[in-house]
């Protein structure tokens, strides 16, 4: 007897030894957040970790331990890959060429930056607003991963009784859980940034489009000449500046309409760090600020750190849409 297919979902994120997971379904067309959990895994998850098979059970445990532990019911999974495990490109692209042309042309681009035969990449493209000076050009956004790594996470899952639905990208599962939870008007700038303890990922936004991404790796603090989290916020600053003003996005921070933090390391000082040095709104983003909750995890999340669980909500609404 066929059963009807179910509508839930687990969103998944595992950046260094973090591990969280979400776990939602559709309510109304909704996304409602069921249960939530924090974990660590036993070893880093990084490229590394893809040459030891030995490995991918080991992560398969971690996983299943958590799922088990936290009673979390559905069985498909959206995983979000750290972006430093992806390429991410925006090129622009003739807007008379055909489609098989431009697929043709968006490969070429990648083999110009890629360190890795072509064929060991899975590629994907579309077209974004564009920023592009000329009329007669329109912009792609090119996201490839290799092959190997999209494999490895299919053995991981081998191992557990899930089933692999959606491959997301961090940067972008945090993009959609901005857009879920936060309004942004079609001429709104704004940054959004993953702060961890050794560096930063920087995107912006006009409006509710990907303009761009960097990473900013953080030089090491020495611990007598500047408290660490001063420093963080410093660098961020720093950074932010430089993009706005290489980008010709403005002349400086003031420009952004808002900017929301993300992450496993904001800490309260760096967050007041920026709000005390620029004139712009610099907040903690909350993936749940919008989002429907059954009762019994509410107080958890408002007492806890919810701007961890961006990557996780976003890879749920990727794997629910």
């Amino acid at each position: 007897m066929s059963q009807e297919a179910s509508s839930g979902i687990l969103g998944i994120s595992l950046l260094g030894d973090q591990l969280r997971i979400v776990e939602g379904r559709k309510e109304s067309g909704e996304l409602q957040i069921t249960r939530i959990a924090h974990g660590r895994v036993r070893q880093l998850f990084n490229f590394e970790a893809f040459s030891d098979n030995s490995a991918a059970r080991r992560f398969a445990e971690d996983i299943n331990r958590l799922y088990e532990t936290q009673n979390f019911q559905e069985k498909q999974a959206a995983f979000s890959l750290d972006s430093a495990m992806v390429l991410i490109k925006k090129v622009p692209i003739d807007k008379e060429l055909t489609d098989s042309k431009i697929e043709e042309q968006i490969k070429w681009e990648v083999g110009q930056f890629a360190i890795s035969p072509i064929n060991e990449y899975i590629i994907d493209f579309e077209e974004i607003l564009s920023t592009s000076k000329k009329g007669s050009a329109k912009d792609m956004l090119v996201v490839a991963v290799r092959k190997r790594i999209v494999e490895y996470l299919r053995q991981i899952f081998s191992h557990t009784d899930l089933q692999l639905k959606v491959v997301d990208v961090d940067l972008f599962s945090a993009q959609r859980a901005l857009q879920l939870n936060y309004k942004v008007g079609n001429s709104d700038k704004i940054g959004l940034i993953d702060v961890q303890e050794d560096r930063a990922y920087f995107s912006i936004l006009t409006g509710r489009n990907y303009y761009l991404s960097q990473e900013v790796i953080f030089p090491t603090t020495d611990p007598e000449s500047e408290n660490k989290e001063d420093a963080t916020a410093r660098i961020i600053s720093k950074e932010l500046k430089r993009i706005i003003m290489d980008e010709q996005l403005g002349k400086g921070i003031e420009d952004l309409s808002q900017i929301y933090l993300y992450g496993e390391a904001v800490e309260d000082r760096i967050l007041e760090g920026l709000q005390g040095n620029n004139e712009v709104n610099v907040k903690r983003a909350n993936p749940f600020k919008e989002v429907k909750l059954v009762s019994e995890i509410k107080e958890g999340i408002n007492e806890g750190r919810p701007e961890r669980f961006m990557i996780s909500v976003g890879a749920a609404l990727r794997g629910i849409q």
